[in-house]
């Protein structure tokens, strides 16, 4: 599904850079997105705070080829 979006991305509206988000504390969702080619850009600690909580962002990109 990842790489059928890339695709969708950069063949029909051509973008040069897909950029997510994911919680730096999930693990599997970051090893996900890397095996579709990925990568880390900029890690911000404590973006989302929730009651007692806080919880950072990861963003991710992946480059047009």
């Amino acid at each position: 599904m990842l790489r059928l979006a890339d695709k969708y991305a950069f063949e029909i509206t051509n973008v040069q850079a897909v950029h997510l988000n994911v919680f730096p504390e999930n693990e599997r969702a970051k090893k996900c997105y890397e095996s579709v080619g990925f990568t880390e850009r900029k890690t911000d600690l404590n973006v989302f705070v929730y009651k007692d909580e806080s919880w950072g962002r990861c963003n991710m990109v992946i480059r047009k080829g």
